[in-house]
């Protein structure tokens, strides 16, 4: 997993955010780097959401 994608991992982790924030909290990153961690998370399908909408990842 990219270090991006650890950083997102983790943050969404501790608090269910909307995309918009976790997007805002990496203006300083590329978009095409973005979307590739964005990417990974998907892809390990560990992403959920809230009934608000918003993205949280479930600490077992």
């Amino acid at each position: 997993m990219s270090p991006l994608a650890t950083k997102i991992k983790t943050s969404l982790e501790s608090e269910a955010q909307q995309f918009h924030d976790v997007v805002d909290e990496h203006m300083d990153v590329p978009w095409q780097e973005f979307l590739r961690a964005w990417g990974e998370l998907r892809a390990i399908d560990i992403l959920q959401r809230d009934d608000e909408g918003a993205y949280f990842i479930e600490v077992s």
